[in-house]
């Protein structure tokens, strides 16, 4: 791109993110007056009094418009084998299908518990349903990269991307129960992909992205005062679209989790210990490190300003293997990993009274 080609691009992006976080934050307005609320419990959800819970909605309409707009655009330019026109080729290729697909399907059955409370073991079985759908139509990486050995064979790869994308969905839910932290955290994460795929030149950073941010920072405005969640269809259809976009991106399977590990950590973590006490994973709780944290005292901004801090550091470490190659991916991977499990036993330990 010449100089002048790369301001304007820069100009209509700010644009495409002011208008997309203004229809966001007053989209938001209007699904307040929804009456659908998150209630207060006295367990998991702690807050004071009902809080409306359809952010997602706010989020998703916003980046249905704008993609339906930029897939107008690309479908009146020329298909060409530029490297510039990678953009047209992603919103027409079978991956990109499935990352609707996915998308869709979590938002629908997020959305259904929002407004009908639906079985917990029936949302599960659904997403895993919808999950190995996405896999089998095309939704998985063409081998799993490691100094040990590839991994090759089609069904292992199905399965592990099936795997992933309903374990990454699922924690993104699980992971909503401050404000801010889940869907700031998943706006860092995708950033931080949109970077990473740049970086192999496998699409060009399109403007879908910056609709996407646009609108969660729309929603921000809102959520960070407390008076707005992104509810399930927001949380589930946000990780979905991650967990997805992770796997058409063409990056090292080792990279997209490097973005994922504050979630991934903290969720399987918990898992893990509930499992050990003899505890229900479907029941609700406050076993989660972040949720330890508000319980001592921390605020929700604190927590959310944390674990923001945690995905940034992800993301740069992502955006660094990404360009390096080789076995990079691997090593930070695991790398980071075990400093992860050490920092949450450490938080276990500290508030294990609690």
């Amino acid at each position: 791109m010449e100089p002048v080609t790369d301001m304007v691009f820069i100009i209509i992006a700010l644009m495409v993110i002011a208008l997309a976080s203004v229809l966001s934050w007053q989209f938001g307005h209007l699904v307040k007056r929804f009456g659908i609320v998150d209630r207060p419990d006295g367990d998991r959800k702690a807050q004071s009094a009902p809080v409306a819970r359809l952010g997602g909605v706010a989020i998703f309409f916003v980046i249905l418009v704008f993609l339906l707009l930029e897939w107008l655009i690309f479908t009146l330019i020329p298909k060409s084998d530029e490297p510039e026109e990678i953009a047209y080729w992603f919103y027409t290729s079978r991956p990109y299908q499935a990352v609707l697909g996915m998308s869709l399907f979590a938002f629908l059955i997020g959305l259904w518990d929002d407004i009908g409370n639906a079985p917990t073991k029936l949302k599960l079985a659904l997403l895993a349903i919808t999950a190995i759908a996405a896999a089998y139509f095309g939704l998985h990486p063409d081998a799993l990269n490691s100094p040990l050995g590839n991994i090759t064979a089609p069904a292992a790869l199905i399965i592990g991307s099936a795997l992933w994308l309903l374990v990454f969905t699922n924690a993104a839910n699980f992971m909503d129960g401050s404000n801010g932290l889940s869907i700031g955290s998943m706006a860092i994460m995708l950033g931080g992909l949109a970077i990473s795929t740049s970086a192999i030149n496998q699409t060009m950073l399109h403007l879908g992205w910056f609709a996407l941010l646009g609108a969660i920072a729309g929603f921000l405005i809102h959520n960070l005062r407390g008076t707005l969640y992104a509810g399930d269809a927001g949380a589930l259809g946000l990780g979905a679209l991650f967990a997805s976009l992770g796997l058409a991106s063409g990056l090292e399977v080792w990279t997209v989790a490097t973005l994922a590990l504050p979630f991934l950590i903290d969720v399987l973590m918990t898992l893990i210990w509930r499992a050990k006490h003899k505890r229900s994973w479907l029941e609700p709780h406050r076993d989660h490190a972040y949720q330890r944290l508000i319980d001592s005292g921390w605020s929700h901004i604190e927590v959310a300003v944390l674990y923001w801090g945690l995905s940034a550091s992800c993301a740069v470490a992502a955006i660094i293997t990404a360009k390096a190659g080789g076995e990079a991916p691997f090593v930070i991977f695991w790398t980071l990993t075990l400093a992860g499990i050490v920092m949450w036993s450490l938080n276990r330990r500290e508030y294990r009274g609690q």
